[in-house]
């Protein structure tokens, strides 16, 4: 008889072994109808327990007993994963007929469900290896072999992409082969191609999957390369809960290329600077570490920064200075030949090379030596550039990179607008400077080495102490750092804030232990990299009050070159500070940055001569120095005035005479540690 449409085949077995070997011998047993009894009084009982064990999960099984009383109590139904069981005597035809197919039902019930979840495992699994495929090509190859393992079928299939060419027409080419079909890898989808493929590929508005002529297809948009087919030989019958499950995967496929796409983009935004769309620092770094074996001892490279850079993005705008970094690229990859390797490795940086004949000083000076036409503007360059031998820096490019950086840093601070060597004594700077920042960090974070000292500031009637100034210290080793040396290192390394905090937080120390006593306005310096930081007023404010300094205790100086070089910034900072009643001393005053417009705008309290301006001050020349000058200025603007650099007894007249009222320098007071200050200027 059949059911379900379907014959039965009714397999015998004598002992738990035939048992066995017929379960072994045939994979797709539906139902079991198993004594109780056979060798032992529990021997079907145990086989039904190791069918169970052993993973035969969805065999229907029925228990047989020979009479009532010999029938499994419900408990061990239940521990024993038994779906039913009958007597002898109540297995009529038609009783044996409803149970076979009650446990048929619920046999391909459990299939399907087992087939979809192998088919969803299927599904992640894959997903997760072809998402894994950063390559196309490697991609599309594991789409054609997970199609076809899904529905059981030995990979045989193509992917194509559809393109629409700068002409307008449409291309469809085979981008990936399998199987048999991997012949046609390369070839156009035209007239000459298999005409059954042809057609499906050129039919893109049927649903996924096409299921048509022993074949499986799909179509997609995909912004890697335009539309995409996939087409996989599949001789067989295509089960219902396989096409949901194809469906399925076709959205992992559709998800999957779009990834690529984002991939693609990616790969181009970390390799490729998005203004000039030329190489950048990975790009730079990643054929560094190729070119260093390639070109072996005569390798080179290059940093060069174009010094004119700001000035040109602040005249002529961002765009035009684009186009001239641009005009400098090509002069360089066209006056350095074939093997020179350009990238942009900052805002007016590039990164250069290439080997001893192509990479020189001439090749820098060359791309420069002429003024650039640009949006009709003709612009002159100048540029600082440093050439380092690769076997002179670590083998690591980030290494290498740091210490060519440094090297510029270096020659754009004491010989800028030339092309230097890095040699011996630039690494031994570069060292140093390095050496210096590692170490500065540490104290930074320990305190250990840090301290504050205070100069005082005189008033030259009456030589009284009206101020002091302080200034930080640092000693590493033994060695007593020169401030000249390491602020410029802190600014670089981005260690100024806590440095100011240091000296806000000595200073306020000092201050709560004069309670009681007459306070002493203490200045503290302000670095440029301070004042370019929006939110550093609010900040600052914040640390002197947790130091309980107040407008009487504490005021700040800043240097004219910061002021002048970021007005704006410098100007809202200090307009902060001044009105929370701070006063605000210009250091520096004359020292090159002068700009009148902004000196009205800004909100000085004091004016602080430069020593340059107090250095060569005679009796006969007073009345018409510089010095001179800057206190008729002072008093102009109503704003208080300091003499730094006073030397000499004969300097702290004239400048008396010509009326600055302070006065600091050696001659009036060296700078002493914090703690000692009032012993020797206050308390005398």
């Amino acid at each position: 008889m059949t059911i379900f449409d379907r014959p039965l085949e009714l397999l015998h077995a004598h002992s738990v072994a035939e048992a066995w070997d017929q379960v072994r011998r045939h994979t797709d047993i539906a139902v079991g109808l198993i004594d109780v009894v056979m060798e032992t009084p529990d021997a079907g009982l145990a086989l039904v327990r190791d069918l169970r064990e052993k993973g035969y999960r969805e065999m229907r099984l029925v228990l047989r007993t020979g009479q009532p009383g010999y029938a499994p109590e419900l408990a061990v139904i239940s521990a024993y994963e038994i779906d039913d069981y009958r007597t002898k005597d109540e297995i009529t035809q038609t009783r044996l007929i409803t149970v076979l197919t009650g446990a048929i039902r619920s046999f391909e019930h459990l299939r399907r469900i087992s087939h979809n979840r192998a088919g969803l495992e299927m599904i992640v699994k894959s997903a997760n290896r072809l998402f894994q495929r950063t390559n196309f090509e490697l991609f599309c190859q594991g789409v054609l072999t997970q199609v076809a393992s899904l529905v059981g079928v030995e990979p045989h299939g193509l992917v194509c992409a559809k393109t629409v060419g700068a002409d307008g027409v449409d291309t469809c080419r085979v981008v990936s082969a399998v199987g048999r079909l991997q012949y046609t890898l390369g070839s156009v989808v035209d007239s000459a191609f298999d005409p059954a493929i042809a057609a499906l590929c050129h039919d893109p508005d049927q649903p996924n999957p096409i299921i048509r002529n022993g074949a499986i297809a799909f179509h997609f948009a995909s912004s890697v390369e335009g539309r995409l087919f996939v087409y996989v030989e599949a001789d067989c019958e295509v089960a219902e809960e396989d096409l949901s499950l194809l469906a399925l995967f076709s959205t992992n496929i559709s998800v999957g290329f779009e990834n690529l796409s984002l991939i693609a983009r990616l790969d181009r935004l970390a390799y490729i600077d998005p203004v000039l769309e030329i190489p950048n620092l990975n790009a730079f770094e990643a054929a560094l570490e190729v070119q260093r074996t390639k070109l072996a001892p005569a390798a080179r490279m290059a940093l060069m920064s174009v010094d004119s850079y700001d000035s040109i993005v602040a005249v002529h705008g961002p765009h035009t200075a684009h186009l001239l970094l641009r005009a400098v690229y090509r002069a360089l990859i066209e006056n350095g030949g074939e093997g020179l390797i350009a990238a942009r490795i900052g805002d007016d940086t590039f990164a250069l090379l290439g080997d001893e004949t192509s990479l020189d000083a001439g090749l820098v000076n060359r791309a420069i030596e002429r003024p650039y036409t640009v949006d009709g503007i003709e612009i002159a360059v100048s540029a600082t550039a440093t050439l380092i031998n690769l076997a002179d820096v670590a083998a690591d490019p980030s290494e290498a990179m740091r210490s060519a950086s440094s090297a510029l840093l270096h020659v754009e601070r004491t010989h800028r607008g030339q092309v230097l060597p890095y040699n011996t004594a630039m690494r031994a700077d570069v060292d140093r400077r390095f050496g210096l920042l590692t170490s500065l960090r540490r104290a930074v974070n320990s305190g250990e080495g840090l301290s504050v000292a205070l100069q005082p500031k005189v008033h030259l009637g009456t030589r009284r102490v009206v101020g002091a100034e302080a200034l930080l210290r640092w000693t590493r080793e033994g060695e007593a750092v020169s401030p000249a040396e390491f602020i410029p290192i802190a600014e670089s390394g981005g260690l100024t804030q806590p440095l100011t905090d240091f000296v806000v937080d000595t200073v306020g120390r000092w201050a709560r232990a004069r309670t009681g006593l007459l306070p002493l306005p203490v200045a503290i310096n302000l670095s440029m990299a301070d004042l370019n930081n929006p939110g550093f007023a609010r900040r600052l404010l914040s640390r002197v009050a947790l130091a309980e300094l107040t407008p009487e205790t504490v005021e700040f100086e800043v240097t004219e070159g910061v002021v002048m070089q970021n007005a704006m910034w410098a100007i809202n900072q200090l307009q902060a500070l001044k009105s929370e009643g701070f006063k605000i001393a210009l250091d520096d005053f004359g020292s090159g940055y002068s700009s009148l417009g902004y000196f009205d705008r800004l909100p000085i309290d004091t004016l602080k001569i430069d020593r340059a301006f107090v250095a060569p001050l005679t009796v006969a020349s007073a009345r018409h120095s510089l010095a001179a000058i800057a206190v008729n200025m002072a008093s102009i603007y109503n704003v208080g005035c300091v003499a730094e650099g006073v030397e000499t007894a004969e300097q702290c007249q004239i400048l008396e005479f010509l009326g600055c009222p302070v006065g600091q320098g050696y001659f009036l007071g060296r700078p002493v540690p914090i703690g000692e200050f009032a012993a020797k200027f206050l308390e005398a």
